[in-house]
């Protein structure tokens, strides 16, 4: 048997973000630096600039910075006018807060069975669960893999669906040249240290 402290030696930490940001230690340090002398810990000219640059990166006219990516999915869906009696299509295969987002508005998630290929929505299956109470779908980018936007384009134009794009694990993706992210109506995005644009907290 291993005793406790051995078997800790072997663990392999979940997040590992010194490794990745050592290189920009130094960098970092002076931006903590500025944000606690400021005091601005919510808003401010840090966030300001990040929401600009965050536009201007992905190529849309504005981006507003939240909490999380799921209060983006959320914020989003109800600036649409999506909440009870609606349905909103999402594939199986997806962090939870995809689904969360959508049952805070009081709207139904619908989940669609994914492509074996790229583990991506099954866009075959995303168009059949459309009925007279679905109102808007939200294709997940995964793995960095973009979702065909062109497919999702022509469902939501014909059946009038909104579009939220769950970018929270492809910033950088392209689809056809566009960043994925500014193909739908709105998107979500997430620097959750697992994503694969990862923040400090």
């Amino acid at each position: 048997m291993t005793a406790p402290n051995e078997r800790d030696k072997e663990t392999v930490p979940f997040i590992d973000m010194g490794l990745v940001n050592a290189p920009y230690a130094d960098e970092l340090r002076m931006a903590f630096e500025r944000v606690f002398a400021s005091s601005q810990f919510v808003a401010g000219d840090e966030v300001a600039k990040f929401e600009t640059m965050l536009a201007e990166y992905i190529g849309v006219g504005h981006a507003v910075g939240l909490n999380s990516g799921t209060s983006a999915l959320q914020l989003a869906l109800l600036a649409a006018d999506i909440g009870p009696g609606d349905e909103v299509i999402l594939p199986a295969n997806t962090f939870f807060a995809t689904a969360e987002a959508v049952v805070a508005t009081g709207a139904t998630p619908v989940l669609v069975d994914c492509d074996p290929a790229t583990a991506l929505i099954d866009i075959g299956a995303a168009e059949a669960a459309v009925n007279e109470r679905t109102t808007a779908i939200i294709p997940v980018h995964l793995y960095g893999q973009p979702v065909d936007m062109d497919r999702i384009s022509a469902i939501a134009e014909r059946d009038s669906l909104f579009v939220l794009e769950d970018n929270a694990q492809a910033i950088g993706a392209k689809w056809k040249g566009r960043a994925t992210g500014s193909l739908g109506d709105a998107a979500a995005f997430s620097f959750y240290p697992g994503k694969n644009l990862g923040a400090l907290g």
